[in-house]
Parts: structure tokens; C-alpha cells; sequence
């Protein structure tokens, strides 16, 4: 069935085209200089029915929260929830912030992944964007590189089968490249990252309609 142009996904602020239901996209830069940034601004919904699911590897629930917030999010905790793997204790108490000991317990970051997945659902936000930030610490802590493969290739199928958007980010400088090629067969598109004297460049592959050249991107919000 054909989609309208409103019924995809639309990135406020970022020089994307809006993308069909179901895209799951890898993020790739350096984290600290632009890729954690535009990770999460793909993120932010600007949809009323718009929800978002943070799977946060590299920093606590709440730094993730205010950094969502820094680029553009609204931290509604009814259509905002987190899933705390960076083993540090980030001191909230809410039902959309749940935690995971490790980066390595993938069948636990699947399980609480779910139920937050279906709660922001049953809470009318049934246009889901799933971001995993980053990474990176998912394939440094697993004993075999091949669970993060399975897990990711269970990630993004929910994510299409649901019709929602899957945003992950990955510095390609901290794997090998025979790794980022893996990683990203699971994706449906690639957005590069790199910092330019300071501001921010973009290019996408594997999407029609997107800017494959290098591209400037707009200050964040």
C-alpha cells in the first residue's frame, strides 16, 4: 500500500526528507563530536502522537533526559521513557525509567525494551521512535559479537513490523570496519556525521531523496 508524504517520518530542523514507517537508521560519527547530537535530535518527534524509547548505553537516565531535551525533545515521561544500561545510578523514580545492570544483558535490555515499547503504545503514542545511544558499549561488553548481531536484527524487524523509526548511533573509529559493515546490514539507511570546523555536515546512503554530498546542518535547538 502507498504511504502519503504525512504518514512518514519528519525530521524538524535537519536538511532530511521525511522517511517511510518502518526505517530504521545507523548514526555514525565521532560521539563527541556530532553523532550523539544528531542521534538524538532524529529522535524528537514533532508528531502529536509521537513517542520515544531511549535505550541509553554511554551516560545515566538522566543526563540522556536533559541532553534529549537540550536538542529538541519534549521530556513528557507518558511518551519519553528510558532504559538505564550504563551501570550508573541515575536517581530517578519513574515508571518510564527502568534499569539494566549491564550493556551485556541484551535479554534483559529486550525485555524492558518491550514493555516500554507497549506502554507508550497503550498511552496513544503509537508513533514510536526507538533510539539506541550508543552502540558501542553493547559490542565491547558482549562475550560474542554475534548476540548484539541477533539483537539488532530483533530490534530493527519489531521496529518495521510496528511501522515505527530506529535511530542508532555508532562511532566507526572505535570498530573494526569489517564490524561497522555487519552493524549496519540491519539498517535500512546510513547518516553520516562529521564535524566541520565546529558545525555539523550530513550524508545519507541507502535512502532515496536524501542529500548524499556533504551537507550543513542548522544549530541545534
Amino acid at each position: 500500500m502507498s504511504q502519503r508524504q504525512d504518514d512518514r517520518y519528519r525530521f524538524d530542523g535537519l536538511p532530511l526528507n521525511p522517511v517511510d514507517l518502518g526505517t530504521s537508521l545507523l548514526v555514525t560519527g565521532p560521539v563527541l563530536s556530532g553523532a550523539r547530537e544528531m542521534g538524538l535530535r532524529l529522535l524528537c518527534s514533532p508528531d502529536i502522537d509521537g513517542g520515544t524509547v531511549l535505550v541509553s548505553t554511554d551516560s545515566d537516565a538522566t543526563t540522556m533526559l536533559e541532553d534529549f531535551e537540550r536538542y529538541g525533545g519534549v521530556l513528557d515521561r507518558d511518551r519519553v521513557r528510558v532504559i538505564d544500561c550504563a551501570q550508573e545510578s541515575s536517581g530517578l523514580q519513574d515508571d518510564s525509567v527502568s534499569t539494566v545492570s549491564t550493556p551485556a544483558d541484551l535479554t534483559g535490555i529486550g525485555i524492558e525494551y518491550s514493555g516500554h515499547y507497549e506502554s507508550t503504545y497503550a498511552n496513544g503514542y503509537t508513533r514510536v521512535r526507538t533510539g539506541i545511544i550508543t552502540l558501542t558499549p553493547l559490542l565491547v561488553y558482549s562475550d560474542d559479537v554475534r548476540a548484539v548481531y541477533r539483537f539488532l536484527n530483533t530490534i530493527t524487524g519489531r521496529i518495521g513490523t510496528a511501522d515505527g523509526l530506529g535511530v542508532c548511533v555508532l562511532d566507526p573509529d572505535a570498530h573494526e570496519e569489517q564490524v561497522v559493515e555487519s552493524v549496519a546490514q540491519f539498517f535500512d539507511g546510513r547518516v553520516d556525521v562529521r564535524a566541520d570546523a565546529g558545525d555539523l555536515d550530513l550524508r545519507v546512503k541507502g535512502l532515496r531523496d536524501q542529500p548524499t554530498e556533504w551537507t550543513p546542518v542548522s544549530a541545534g535547538t
